[in-house]
């Protein structure tokens, strides 16, 4: 009989053990929002300034006018794709967070499109020594700048939601890729 009570201690014990470790887990998760801020639409406006000042600049420069132009148009739609990407990851809610983790799919379609602004901001790296007037290179630099600024927003947004907590977080990402 003794031993049927202690049975039945341990497992109320593991019980409260469990159900305080999920509150206290559930509660940082709910409590601390440490994601980077930043919406879709931020990331779109910014990149659309950038764009048309890239255009702006492109129309410049004869020698480097057409593959600045063709970067613009490609950060133009890659900041469409990014932005439904950030949306999509941010719809997501805290709950379902918690059990399955954050939403792979489309911060690997993020990450793509990061790959794609490095990209950009290389293509215009090596465009940029093809220059010769200062001004103009100040300006493409301005914009190299703005573009690695938003980069690193973006990074840090995609970065703060793959480490989010969740319990089977680790089960559905082998899936997911």
């Amino acid at each position: 009989m003794k031993k049927l009570q202690n049975v039945q201690y341990g497992r109320y014990a593991i019980f409260v053990v469990v159900l305080v470790l999920f509150l206290l887990t559930s509660h940082a998760v709910f409590a601390k929002d440490n994601t980077t801020k930043i919406t879709g639409q931020e990331h779109r406006s910014e990149v659309a300034k950038i764009v048309q000042e890239l255009r702006r600049v492109a129309g410049q420069d004869s020698t480097i006018g057409q593959e600045v132009r063709k970067v613009a148009q490609e950060q133009e739609d890659s900041a469409k794709k990014a932005e439904e990407a950030i949306n999509n990851v941010d719809k997501v809610s805290k709950f379902k967070v918690l059990f399955l983790g954050t939403d792979y799919k489309n911060l690997g379609a993020l990450r793509s499109e990061l790959v794609t602004t490095q990209n950009a901001i290389d293509r215009l790296t090596k465009s940029l020594e093809r220059i010769t007037d200062i001004s103009l290179k100040a300006d493409i630099q301005k914009q190299i700048d703005a573009l690695k600024a938003t980069l690193v927003k973006a990074e840090a947004f995609a970065k703060d939601h793959e480490s989010q907590f969740s319990f089977l977080g680790w089960f559905v990402r082998l899936f997911v890729k």
